[in-house]
């Protein structure tokens, strides 16, 4: 936002230099990105061009009043000489002739809160004066003619926008929502409307809720009557009409943010006025207002608490001071006791809901800067800084061996569509639905990684490796749940099943944690701990490649985050290699080929490989698993990897050769298998 040096100083009476203005400025929390100094047009008097980046929330400082009054607070608190003017007096508003009556109608809707207007006749339209040619042309806005420029300086002046028509176009006009066609022509272009505050004469549309103005209906040379009107929408739905007709100016940045309807009367009387004294026209009717719900929004009470603002501020602020800050701020103070103060909020703050919200006004005041601690405040804690620290070491070190091995890391949206679900059969959970206004079709936060992934291939036709770090969303038992996760995507035609498989395990494996339970089912297999999946590898469906024209198989491995950083915590119960101080014990290898019937898993030759008497083999790996038309009807071939190891450093090669000898012997008598 463009603020002018001379015009903010219409409203405060201080001897601060404009440099030091700046500073308290963005101490304040308006941020002062750039100082310029200009000249005056036909004027000897040098100006400052301040520009501001103004927080969203704040609606109360969108204009050169609002500024004024917030950094007349700062000054004051830090023992500036400062005073603020208050509005200009509107005393002197009046009917003072008759005019043609209009037939009105505005339909109640919770959309327009409030919608004010007069009338004023016998105007001349002519140049502005060069004060106000000054005033605007000084912060980028193009003169125009007295009466509209009067719109634009209302707007600067007070953050209140206000419109100004040809009364004499104007027969009859209507706010409604039941009038309004589905298809209207507006500045040469058609609209296509339903359920859309639109103002109407007759059946033509003048106004589209106070953002767009028909040119028809635009005050010019000839004009003599004028109306004038001044209203208050639903911030919400200001929001959406504007994303739907894509309109972005000045107008739809001060209705999206909320505006202050107790202004309306003061503005329209302010306007009145000063058309009336730059014009010499007359005032035609009294301020017509339509109110219907005044007591709609309510003033808010707060308790706040001393040690919670002490404690939040990490400093002994004194309560004195406190108490001005908060009668500096218009904040009423209802009640006081040893614990704190009850208050009432004032109307234009609206940003004010809750205590930690005064405590921030109260910080923003008194100034971030300004606090003489003696002692260092430390708000984070040093073990979960450490337990971030290695989350991340790990991740970057798989990111890192996933490179060497030819993938490229990716980062999608949270957001994805609809029509993804139809491939989804999971009745366990439910898909989170945002309203997405820019884009419809993704209105759902992801509860798969693997569609994102997908797209990728689709659009990068020569890459075929690719992974993600991201999160999965959804609702299980009326809760919101969030699940860290590792995707990984590989062509066929670059690795085959195992080789793609074996690039998992190692990374598994790297994060010390050892893969020992395995469950093939028909398109892949599972990595178990206990009950919770750790990994799930797989063929991905023709189905669902088909929807994103890819015409190969594809590897996906779907890595649960959440559970391997859950293992990782654990400190003795862990998955890291054990450290034996007294031995250093060896892993041994042996390798059996069996021919066996296709219907035996993988589950049952490991629960006969640690049969009671076998105390040496610790784990069993699944190294391939091969089928061949030279093969028997209905068998396959496992080949199996067994690791021995004995504690008390006692093993041998005899031992070894002893317990796979007994292990051939338990495969060929309880699954008539064939060792090859």
């Amino acid at each position: 936002m463009k603020i002018s040096f001379n015009w903010l100083k219409l409203y405060l009476d201080t001897e601060v230099s404009i440099k030091f203005i700046c500073k308290i400025l963005t101490d304040i929390g308006l941020l002062v990105e750039n100082l310029k100094k200009i000249k005056n047009l036909n004027s000897f008097k040098e100006d400052y061009l301040i520009e501001l980046n103004i927080p969203p929330n704040r609606r109360d400082v969108m204009s050169h009043y609002g500024i004024a009054r917030d950094l007349n607070i700062a000054l004051k608190s830090r023992g500036f000489k400062s005073k603020i003017k208050y509005f200009p007096s509107v005393s002197l508003f009046k009917k003072e002739i008759n005019f043609k009556n209009l037939k009105c109608f505005i339909e109640k809707n919770k959309k327009c809160i409030r919608y004010s207007y007069t009338t004023l006749s016998n105007i001349k339209v002519l140049d502005s004066p060069n004060w106000l040619k000054n005033y605007l042309n000084n912060i980028g806005c193009i003169s125009t003619n007295n009466i509209l420029d009067i719109e634009n300086f209302i707007l600067y002046e007070l953050g209140k926008p206000i419109r100004i028509y040809d009364l004499d176009k104007i027969k009859n006009f209507s706010l409604s929502l039941k009038e309004s066609p589905k298809k209207f022509l507006f500045n040469k272009k058609f609209f296509s409307s339903k359920n859309d505050l639109i103002l109407f004469n007759d059946k033509n549309p003048i106004c589209i809720a106070g953002l767009l103005v028909n040119n028809n209906f635009i005050v010019e040379k000839l004009t003599k009557n004028i109306f004038i009107e001044s209203a208050d929408y639903s911030a919400e739905y200001i929001y959406k009409i504007a994303k739907k007709y894509n309109i972005k100016n000045e107008f739809s940045i001060r209705f999206e943010r909320g505006l202050d309807p107790n202004l309306n009367i003061y503005a329209l009387k302010r306007a009145a006025l000063l058309i009336k004294k730059l014009s010499g026209g007359k005032i035609s009717s009294k301020i017509v207002d339509f109110y219907p719900e005044k007591n709609i929004e309510k003033n808010i009470d707060l308790f706040i608490r001393f040690n919670k603002i002490n404690n939040i501020i990490g400093y002994n602020l004194n309560f004195i001071k406190i108490k001005e800050i908060l009668i500096l701020l218009k904040i009423k103070v209802l009640k006081e006791n040893f614990n704190g103060l009850k208050i009432k909020i004032p109307f234009y703050r609206k940003d004010i809901t809750r205590e930690i919200d005064v405590i921030e006004e109260i910080l923003r005041i008194y100034g971030y800067n300004h606090f003489n601690c003696k002692e260092k405040i430390y708000f984070s804690c040093k073990k979960r800084n450490f337990l971030l620290k290695k989350e991340k070491m790990i991740e970057n070190m798989i990111s890192n061996q996933l490179n060497s091995h030819g993938f490229y890391e990716i980062l999608n949206s949270s957001l994805t569509e609809k029509k993804y679900s139809k491939y989804e059969n999971n009745n366990f959970y439910e898909k989170i639905f945002i309203f997405n206004s820019k884009n419809k079709n993704f209105s759902f936060l992801r509860d798969n990684l693997l569609f994102g992934i997908l797209e990728k291939i689709s659009s990068n036709k020569n890459k075929y490796k690719f992974f993600e770090w991201g999160k999965k969303y959804f609702f299980y038992k009326k809760n919101i749940l969030e699940n860290k996760t590792l995707g990984i995507i590989c062509a066929k035609n670059n690795n085959s099943f195992f080789q793609f498989k074996g690039i998992i395990e190692q990374l598994i494996i790297r994060c010390g944690i050892n893969v020992e339970n395995q469950k093939i089912y028909k398109n892949g297999i599972y990595f178990n701990y206990k009950k919770n999946i750790i990994c799930n590898i797989g063929y991905i469906k023709k189905a669902i490649l088909e929807e994103f024209e890819i015409f190969h198989n594809i590897l996906y491995a779907d890595i649960n985050w959440d559970i391997i950083l859950l293992l990782l915590k654990k400190e003795e119960k862990s998955f890291f290699k054990k450290k034996y101080h007294k031995y250093n014990f060896t892993i041994y290898r042996r390798d059996i080929s069996l021919l066996i019937e296709k219907k035996i898993s993988f589950e049952e030759i490991k629960k006969l490989s640690f049969y009671k008497e076998n105390k040496i083999l610790k784990k069993i790996h699944l190294l391939d698993e091969y089928n061949s038309k030279n093969f028997p009807f209905g068998k396959k071939s496992y080949t199996i990897s067994f690791f021995f190891q004995n504690f008390k450093n006692n093993l041998t090669e005899t031992i070894i050769e002893k317990t796979i000898n007994k292990l051939k012997f338990i495969f060929i008598k309880k699954i008539k298998a064939i060792i090859r």
